[in-house]
């Protein structure tokens, strides 16, 4: 099955903000629920080793996503000190000021647009992105490697969402978890809540941009042949594909990172 790029309501800046803020609130829970923080620590905290930093510079974070839970695992269960910087093209500025609460003095929200292929050369760390690549076309996704490569920072991709049938109908379950799970989004939106029970609106996207995801994700093949086209002597990138301990999910990753 080819990749194909089938467009998604929250990459196009006319989605409506509550909808969009909507969506990647549910995202972030949903990727807690499914335990993806317990599968990225290590392989993060062996980057933040290499390179001998506290920081993530979390990509494409919308809601906040995985990388909140993750830094409050790595101080908890691995003893590790760290500064979570959330970014954005889009920022989500509400869920960037609840995440600062969550983490004080430990996270930051940058308000202003940050673009994943040009990141301030400011924002030193290794940088995640959870959930995302997938939106990103070739050259995009080529582009924000190479910064990454460029400026000699260590970079880790996590993607649940796959090309495959298997991918395909696990999406048609999720009205069902947007119905579950919304409650537990925040901020709470009572906009949200009548676009998800009133009117269904938030379900209907959420079931779009799951099969759009779907389509656009990169396989493995895909990964590995843009991982050997953009190494370089001095910088790696290798492709991983590894369960989520305890649960039937497969996890899909991008690793780059400074050889010296």
């Amino acid at each position: 099955m080819d990749r194909v790029a089938v467009p998604e309501l929250e990459d196009y800046p006319w989605f409506p903000v509550p909808l969009r803020d909507a969506l990647t609130g549910f995202l972030r829970v949903s990727a807690e629920v499914l335990g993806l923080s317990e599968l990225a620590a290590p392989l993060v905290l062996d980057a933040m080793r290499f390179v001998d930093t506290p920081r993530l510079v979390d990509l494409c974070s919308g809601g906040g996503g995985p990388v909140i839970e993750l830094g409050r695992r790595l101080e908890r269960d691995y003893h590790r000190r760290v500064e979570v910087v959330l970014t954005d093209l889009y920022p989500n500025v509400p869920a960037f000021e609840r995440a600062e609460r969550e983490l004080p003095g430990r996270l930051t929200g940058v308000r202003a647009s940050t673009d994943a292929t040009r990141v301030p050369t400011s924002l030193t760390g290794v940088r995640t992105i959870f959930n995302a690549f997938h939106h990103l076309p070739p050259a995009v996704a080529e582009a924000v490697l190479v910064d990454a490569r460029d400026q000699r920072q260590p970079i880790l991709t996590f993607e649940i969402v796959e090309r495959s049938p298997q991918g395909a109908l696990a999406v048609l379950s999720t009205p069902l978890a947007v119905a579950a799970f919304m409650p537990f989004v925040r901020p709470r939106s009572a906009a949200a809540l009548a676009l998800t029970y009133g009117v269904p609106v938030v379900p209907a996207a959420v079931l779009w941009d799951g099969f759009a995801s779907c389509m656009r994700a990169y396989s493995v093949p895909e990964l590995q042949a843009m991982a050997e086209r953009l190494g370089t002597p001095d910088y790696r990138f290798r492709v991983e594909r590894r369960r989520v301990p305890g649960r039937p999910l497969f996890v899909t990753s991008i690793i780059g990172c400074p050889t010296r």
